[in-house]
């Protein structure tokens, strides 16, 4: 059966008179921080270097912030059991900043370090850090619990064996169990030698760690490494604003 004339007459007007949705514009683009912004967030962090407590909020300004989340080195992973994705930062020292009910944190890892390695496991993420100011230095590890506890940062102390300041081994491995109980492989590759291998281990899921041991090789599981990507604007600016 055909629609009466009038009805279909009507129906034809109103889809005339409907016009689609406006498309929202896109977001203004973000101006970079000048030279002279950048050295001034610098100078900023740099004046607090000995104050910086791991566990704790760090009062990053916004410049220091978008510093931190907009540096090349800065980058993004979404590990499981976390509400919302964690971001490292490298700009200047080994920042992390999480999502909270309140927003976003920053911590200052360490300042004279730089995130080498990030690692998933039962209890939260695990940033691997290395001193990398004045011709490098010893490993350092950090828990990020996946329940919004404390920050938990431990430094790893550098082998006898081996002649620091100048020698220290790099990262090779994490293993730690839902018990809590596991080790930190690191290699050290010496000039003419042959390498050295060491294991840090820990009983308490990664809160201290035991001085080194000389091992033969390779040994132990490594825990799974979650995927990173660059910092998106979106995600940068929402966390500057922080």
């Amino acid at each position: 059966m055909r629609p009466p004339m009038i009805a279909l007459v009507a129906a034809l007007s109103l889809a005339a008179c409907q016009k689609p949705a406006p498309v929202p514009p896109p977001p203004p683009a973000v101006t970079p921080l000048t030279d002279a912004e950048q050295n001034a967030a610098r100078e900023a962090l740099l004046a607090h270097e000995g104050e910086w407590d791991c566990a704790a909020p760090a009062p990053f300004d916004r410049n220091s912030r978008r510093l931190l989340v907009e540096a090349p080195q800065a980058f993004v992973v979404s590990p499981a059991g976390f509400p919302g994705p964690v971001v490292i930062g490298g700009a200047t020292g080994a920042t992390v900043f999480r999502k909270t009910g309140g927003g976003w944190a920053g911590y200052m890892v360490d300042p004279i370090s730089q995130v080498q390695a990030v690692r998933y496991g039962p209890a939260g993420l695990y940033l691997i850090t290395k001193v990398t100011r004045e011709g490098g230095g010893p490993l350092g590890i950090a828990l990020l619990p996946t329940g919004g506890g404390a920050l938990v940062c431990a430094g790893l102390a550098s082998p006898e064996a081996l002649n620091a300041p100048t020698e220290h081994p790099e990262f090779v491995s994490l293993s730690v169990s839902r018990a809590g109980k596991g080790s930190l492989v690191a290699k050290a590759e010496r000039e003419d030698q042959a390498p050295l291998w060491f294991r840090y281990d820990t009983a308490d899921g990664g809160a201290t760690w035991t001085a080194p041991r000389t091992i033969a090789g390779p040994e132990g599981t490594d825990l799974t490494a979650p995927d990173e990507a660059k910092v998106p604007a979106p995600l940068a600016r929402e966390i500057a604003g922080a």
